[in-house]
């Protein structure tokens, strides 16, 4: 008799076996639609949360203009922002994910300029 109830509790266990290896997603397409809208929209975003090094801050405009064509002639492959943030010109440098990578250029930046300040940012996406 135990053979027989034991038989029985392993063949009805069968069915759910089976159900936890195939799963079956009943999904209103109301939010495919949702999905797909909210792909859109982050294809126009391309900036991410990271950090810049800014090396200049000051209201002349011509000092920023110089400071940017010597970093640029120093550092030719890295980005460089001139930002106009009332009453002052930033000069911002770089596209860094993580405080790690700033800081890295930090250190080889501190020997050529004087006012460095690593800042957070919105940064561009990385060039694939």
């Amino acid at each position: 008799m135990k053979k027989i109830l034991c038989l029985f509790f392993l063949l009805s266990a069968i069915p759910y076996v089976w159900a936890q290896n195939n799963v079956f997603v009943k999904a209103d397409p109301k939010l495919d639609s949702l999905v797909n809208k909210n792909l859109e929209i982050n294809k126009g975003n391309q900036t991410l949360d990271g950090y810049r090094i800014q090396i200049f801050a000051g209201s002349d405009r011509n000092n920023a203009q110089a400071m940017r064509s010597k970093f640029i002639t120093e550092f030719p492959d890295e980005q460089v922002y001139l930002i106009y943030q009332q009453p002052y010109f930033k000069l911002r440098v770089g596209d860094y994910r993580n405080l790690i990578e700033a800081q890295g250029m930090y250190k080889k930046l501190q020997k050529q300029f004087e006012q460095l300040l690593i800042v957070p940012d919105k940064i561009n996406l990385p060039k694939l």
